[in-house]
């Protein structure tokens, strides 16, 4: 065995001299990020939701508001809130699928 090749082992250089050295980009310009469109999105259901409750609380108040609108502006919550449901379900997947992997 010739012990001084493996001190040669330092001398190894990658390919690319940038490989390991580039830090991956934020966002795509001009694009949000993922926490802000998953943040905008979580907003939007749950404006929905709201109105869907207000809607609602002014029906059973005895306000003119036509039952039809709330019963679509009800379901068109619920819709959204179920999508987002299904989102966070295959976003945990997902992390639980990462943390199997072998390091």
């Amino acid at each position: 065995m010739n012990s001084g090749r493996i001190g040669d082992i330092g001398q190894i250089r990658p390919l690319s001299p940038d490989i390991g050295t580039k830090k991956p980009d934020a966002a795509p310009s001009g694009g949000p990020s993922f926490g802000e469109a998953l943040e905008s999105a979580l907003k939007t259901v749950d404006g929905g939701l709201r109105h869907g409750d207000a809607q609602a609380a002014a029906y059973v108040s005895g306000e003119n508001v036509d039952l039809h609108n709330v019963l679509l502006d009800m379901e068109r919550a619920d819709l959204n809130f179920r999508t987002m449901v299904q989102v966070r379900n295959k976003l945990l997947e997902a992390y639980k699928e990462i943390m199997r992997m072998p390091v």
